[in-house]
């Protein structure tokens, strides 16, 4: 049933704009503007992000309980802008081959097999940190530092509130850093020696 009447159109031959379509004509530009000014110009593309942030809004079953279409339009094509670089970013990351022994030599100035062993050791260390670690804790680093994903993604999975799961992970990283300065302080202790 339409919002406008047969009354209010019989002899324009217009048809009547649905809620939807004039969201988009009163937004659509606006919503662009704050993609290309918050993002730059690509990528992702901003007519992109404000086409699925509309594609989305349309697709959603209860939008006319929406109280405020244009900031649930604004959020949802921050979030899509946000996401696609943050994937971009990670893929990037695993694109990119990975150094010949030879480059890594050369960009190093204090590498030697002292060095080397002590970033073994390191590694070592912190590798035992994480075994250490009780499983949910650990799993939930992982998935945010190896992984990539966010705590909120982390937190979907589990069944968790966002906030616990990033207390989770900071208290890892803690624990990994506490190793760390351990280590470090007692090779310093012994070099004192």
């Amino acid at each position: 049933m339409s919002d406008i009447s047969s009354e209010q159109t019989a002899g324009t031959g217009a048809v009547p704009a649905s809620p939807l379509s004039d969201l988009y004509g009163r937004h659509r530009a606006e919503l662009i503007a704050f993609i290309r000014a918050k993002f730059g110009p690509g990528p992702p593309d901003p007519e992109d992000v404000a086409q699925q942030a509309f594609a989305n809004f349309a697709a959603l079953e209860g939008r006319t309980a929406v109280l405020n279409p244009r900031a649930f339009l604004y959020r949802t094509a921050h979030n899509i802008a946000t996401n696609h670089r943050k994937h971009d970013r990670i893929g990037r990351r695993f694109l990119e081959p990975a150094p010949r022994s030879g480059e890594v030599h050369e960009a190093r100035d204090d590498f030697n097999p002292e060095t080397m062993l002590s970033d073994r050791e390191q590694c070592r260390l912190l590798e035992d940190a994480i075994r250490a670690m009780p499983a949910q804790r650990r799993s939930y680093l992982l998935l945010n530092r190896i992984d990539g994903l966010s705590y909120a993604e982390i937190a979907r999975r589990v069944g968790l509130s966002e906030s616990a799961v990033r207390k989770h992970v900071a208290l890892a990283v803690r624990e990994c850093g506490a190793v760390l300065l351990q280590a470090m302080q007692s090779a310093v202790a012994q070099e004192g020696s």
